[in-house]
Parts: structure tokens; sequence; C-alpha cells
């Protein structure tokens, strides 16, 4: 979301600079080419508009894959990333 946000405002140097970063290259370039697409395709664009909508897909996520329950829903957006992260990464450590 921040790299989508930082284009738009015309930072591309700083977009770029954020994808080279070490947390960034668990993303393939087709995974985030894909995920900008769909940002861009928002009908709200505005940061909060980007974040609403990434937070109903955390919650809609969670839920269906069982790492989020109803009490989740008024998480601060942190818990909410920082509980797919986990659900995700131990899902990968198990299929190593």
């Amino acid at each position: 979301m921040r790299v989508a946000q930082l284009h738009r405002a015309g930072e591309s140097s700083k977009a770029l600079w954020l994808r080279k970063q070490r947390q960034a290259m668990t993303i393939d370039d087709d995974q985030l080419k894909r995920a900008l697409a769909v940002l861009y395709g928002l009908p709200d664009q505005s940061p909060e508009g980007m974040e609403d909508w990434v937070r109903e897909q955390y919650l809609s996520d969670g839920k269906k894959n069982g790492y989020l329950v109803d009490a989740d829903d008024t998480s601060p957006f942190w818990l909410l990333a920082a509980k797919a992260h986990t659900h995700y990464r131990d899902l990968k450590q198990q299929a190593s």
C-alpha cells in the first residue's frame, strides 16, 4: 500500500527504495503488479480509503481462514496485519 501511495505522489525513487528493502523482497514482482492493479482500481484511492479496503480484506480473509473472529472487528490495523503475517508464516513453515 505504501509503495502505491509513494508512486501516486510522484515519489518513485522512494517507492523503489522501499521495494528494495528486505521485508519487501518476500513479494515477487508479479504479485506486486497484481496488488497495485487492484489498489489502483479502487473507487476511493485516498490513504484512508485504501486502508479501509485493506482492513476489510484482512477481516474477510482472517475469518474465512480461522485466524480472526468477530471480536477482531475493532482490532487496530497493525494487529490484523500481525495475525495475518503469523498465520501465513506458519503455513509456509509447515509446507517446508
